[in-house]
């Protein structure tokens, strides 16, 4: 028998439920912040700065997810997967398509942040909502289509090469939020998988400082006292 030429086959196999987990954050953030944002009153500076702080957390995120996929996923997969790498250039098309209601949306946050106007915040709503349509088309085809072919042509490590890009652009102030944002849909075997992959003193940050400043977070971005349960 041939020797295999697909590192998926000899890596560590992947787990595709942590890309899950990932797009579980963007399809929460985005519609919820553009509703926030669209309730805002004009001219209110201070609630102006939160939410957009927030919004340009995510939607850096959304966007260095996606430059991580360009690079360091999608020409492994066009290389290991054919025939199937007709699914890999939808996924690159979706990208384009989304990248242009990324750049609206992210022009429009700097606007509002500056001018806190009530017509900058309608228009940065709208924009959230059809940069959610975008995205949630693509996650939904992308988790039915794309991750089948990633767990078979794709290694952990090569993922957690996807992960580390994305760490690299989160500022290091706001490495414990985002990191609570994706725990917060997460289920217990979910929560499990991430931590287990955080050096030991990362995990004791986040349980004894990292759940404490997700909830004053949230709270401040949602107006809730409601604590997010994470432990």
């Amino acid at each position: 028998m041939p020797a295999t030429t697909d590192p998926a086959a000899v890596g560590e196999r992947l787990n595709p439920q942590e890309m899950v987990v990932l797009h579980r954050v963007f399809r929460r953030e985005i519609p919820l912040l553009a509703d926030l944002i669209e309730a805002a009153a004009p001219g209110d500076r201070r609630r102006t700065e939160v939410l957009t702080d927030h919004l340009d957390l995510v939607l850096g995120a959304l966007g260095e997810h996606h430059e991580g996929e360009d690079h360091l996923l999608w020409p492994k997969l066009r290389e290991r997967a054919a025939p199937d790498d007709e699914v890999v250039a939808r996924m690159a098309d979706q990208h384009e398509a989304i990248a242009g209601a990324l750049a609206a949306a992210t022009e429009l946050s700097r606007r509002w942040r500056t001018g806190a106007d009530r017509d900058t915040a309608l228009d940065l709503a709208e924009a959230l909502r059809t940069l959610d349509r975008h995205a949630v088309a693509h996650m939904d085809d992308e988790e039915e289509h794309l991750l089948p072919l990633m767990a078979d042509h794709i290694t952990s490590r090569e993922w957690g090469e996807v992960g580390e890009h994305g760490r690299r652009s989160v500022p290091k102030a706001k490495l414990l939020v985002f990191l609570g944002a994706i725990l917060e849909d997460a289920t217990a075997q979910e929560r499990v998988l991430f931590l287990s992959q955080m050096p030991a003193p990362a995990r004791l940050l986040w349980r004894t400082l990292g759940t404490r400043l997700y909830d004053r977070t949230t709270a401040r971005v949602r107006r809730s006292n409601v604590a997010v349960p994470l432990a």
